[in-house]
């Protein structure tokens, strides 16, 4: 019984219900990686290993600075949490997903103030993110998230982390 409460009491103090839950990426890309160095490379942000970081070299490609996540299947994501890097952990945004046509476009937290950041969900070959839409659940439904500066500033997180709605 302890060992229910406790795992009950977690999920509430990451704000979970019994119908929301983690979802773990099979792989990460980026735009490219800061000084070309391993210790930077794309799935540092899914490790689950917070002496770990993810950085992009500045400047992109013509979509600017990004992160590609793949969730390995299709999924109704309501949020996705960055944790971004900058020596204390308490940095995180959080993007809504049930908003906007293209992209999660309410964000609390710290909400990248110097880099401001997109986030989108959405299915392979739809990177519009046009029918990825699924406002009466209340998230956006696709198998991959994508974290993009259009202004090419660097990125730099320790995790992102990806939730969804249990499928009925």
């Amino acid at each position: 019984m302890s060992v229910f409460i406790f795992i009950l009491v977690a999920y509430l103090a990451h704000g979970l219900t019994a119908s929301t839950v983690e979802v773990r990426p099979v792989s990460a890309e980026h735009s490219g990686t800061f000084l070309g160095n391993r210790k930077y490379r794309a799935h540092h942000a899914i490790d689950r290993n917070w002496r770990s970081k993810v950085m992009t070299s500045y400047g992109g490609d013509n979509l600017g600075t990004w992160l590609r996540l793949d969730l390995g299947g299709e999924f109704c994501v309501e949020y996705v949490e960055i944790w971004h890097y900058l020596h204390i952990t308490n940095y995180r945004s959080t993007f809504t997903c049930s908003e906007g046509a293209e992209n999660c476009g309410s964000c609390e937290g710290y909400c990248g103030k110097t880099t401001p950041l997109t986030v989108t969900v959405y299915s392979s070959g739809d990177e519009s993110g046009d029918e990825s839409g699924d406002e009466e659940q209340g998230c956006r439904r696709g198998d991959t998230v994508q974290v993009r500066s259009h202004q090419a500033h660097m990125l730099s997180f320790h995790e992102v982390k990806v939730y969804a709605k249990l499928d009925d």
